[in-house]
């Protein structure tokens, strides 16, 4: 099943990346882009491929740059294909933003844009600057012409023909999941699902975002004290336990994609991921089965006592190793700054805009309007400092299991909840110790992102 929803999804973005070329043309660019710069943008993003693509070609035809877009789509593999970049020196122009690519940003390996902005270009993406995240001593790296936050989706036909409601809290979640796999089981529908594949993948994008309103922790450190403290996930992981045991059969071993689609096929009642993509993915990638439809709503929490992580995205990086830094940028802001095309992919359901202009410009789309909780919310969701293993990644090692494998780890009855957590707490807290030590830096702490009591 997998492999034919992958050669699906390559037939329907037409382009794909190999994993360690990057900066060298694909055969179709070398063919079209003879005579003319090359700049070569890579990306994870497939829900609004097909919208870029169109956008891309018609520049491609049209620029009175003498500029080639080559349009280059990752999957899965796309944070090892840009490691593998930089250490082979095969690097593209323009980089799709991801956090995972923070070490490379303290590496000084992107070039600041700031110089190269117009004064309209400014006015129009200020609210997408974020001091000492993209915005660090006076440089901007890249530009957020949008927000990203996680939410619960819902298969609304499901919940309608069991008379439930789109739970709140994280008991009514539980609830919810038990009653539909114990009531449709049999006929292939299950009340929940997580993309467990990849732990980090599946458990970025639901656990984590869930503790995070539920704690005011993010990444299990205390903004408050300077430490960190995993505790807090201890009662999470224990309903998760539950979740997993009314959950699809098999979607510890799914990628999203393979997640999407089962869900849009009507056989999973609930499942967390990203307010900006999703919509557009069963739009574009796996529309809803005849009959189905989705709905989206605020993470359910045991108790709401902090806000998640709403990411700015997206967002691009331009390489400082390009040959072809004022083409990068000239393509650049050509598509990915263009106001037509920013209100356009807002209104297509492909991207939450965090831009005022924009916002304003743009007929809301209609499954916006009738889930709400789908746009960024202050009271929700909000833009965290970079916690210790985020500013210093270099530098911040921690030894043993990753958190999130050992999360995955928890939940799967591998490890016991109570001495997984406490060996996670020690193990961060010694990383961070050991780093404040070999470099000197001070503590991070930030009162303002103090969880409350």
């Amino acid at each position: 099943m997998r492999k034919v929803l992958s050669l699906l999804i390559v037939t329907l973005l037409t382009v794909s990346a190999v994993f360690a070329g990057g900066s060298a043309e694909t055969p179709a660019a070398q063919n079209a882009a003879e005579g003319k710069t090359v700049v070569t943008i890579w990306t994870m993003d497939r829900h609004d491929a097909p919208f870029w693509q169109e956008r891309i070609d018609a520049y491609n035809a049209s620029n009175p740059h003498n500029i080639y877009v080559d349009y280059q789509i990752y999957t899965d593999n796309y944070w090892q294909a840009v490691d593998m970049a930089f250490q082979t020196g095969e690097t593209p122009d323009v980089f799709r933003y991801d956090p995972a690519l923070d070490k490379y940003l303290f590496q000084d390996k992107f070039i600041d844009l700031l110089p190269f902005m117009t004064e309209e270009q400014k006015e129009l993406t200020s609210a997408g600057w974020y001091d000492g995240t993209n915005l660090i001593d006076g440089k901007l790296y890249c530009i957020f012409t949008g927000s990203g936050a996680a939410r619960l989706f819902y298969n609304t036909a499901i919940f309608e023909r069991l008379g439930l409601e789109p739970p709140r809290t994280l008991d009514e979640m539980v609830a919810a999941a038990r009653t539909i796999t114990e009531e449709l089981s049999s006929e292939g529908i299950y009340g929940f699902a997580c993309n467990l594949k990849s732990a980090e993948n599946g458990l970025k994008r639901s656990l984590e975002p869930q503790v995070e309103i539920g704690t005011g922790l993010r990444y299990g450190y205390n903004f408050g004290t300077g430490y960190y403290d995993f505790s807090g996930y201890i009662p999470y992981i224990e309903a998760w336990k539950e979740l997993m045991e009314v959950a699809f059969p098999g979607c510890e071993s799914l990628d999203i994609d393979p997640l999407r689609s089962q869900f849009a096929a009507g056989k999973i009642g609930m499942y967390f991921s990203y307010a900006q993509s999703d919509p557009g993915v069963f739009d574009n990638q796996f529309p809803m089965a005849e009959g189905q439809d989705w709905g989206c709503v605020y993470i359910p929490v045991i108790e709401k006592k902090g806000k998640q992580y709403a990411g700015g995205t997206p967002a691009y990086y331009i390489c400082k190793d390009s040959d072809n830094i004022e083409a990068a940028w000239q393509a650049y802001s050509d598509l990915f700054l263009n106001f037509d095309n920013l209100v356009a992919r807002f209104e297509q359901n492909l991207g939450l805009s965090n831009l005022p202009a924009v916002i304003e410009a743009a007929n809301l789309p209609e499954k916006f309007q009738q889930n709400p909780e789908i746009m960024i919310n202050p009271d929700w969701d909000t833009v965290y400092p970079k916690t210790p293993q985020e500013m210093y990644p270099q530098d911040f090692i921690v030894e043993g299991l990753d958190m999130y494998t050992t999360f995955a780890a928890i939940i799967a009855g591998q490890l016991d909840v109570e001495e997984g957590i406490a060996d996670l707490t020690e193990r961060f807290n010694t990383a961070y110790d050991n780093m404040l030590e070999a470099t000197g830096v001070e503590r991070i702490t930030n009162q303002a992102f103090a969880p409350e009591a």
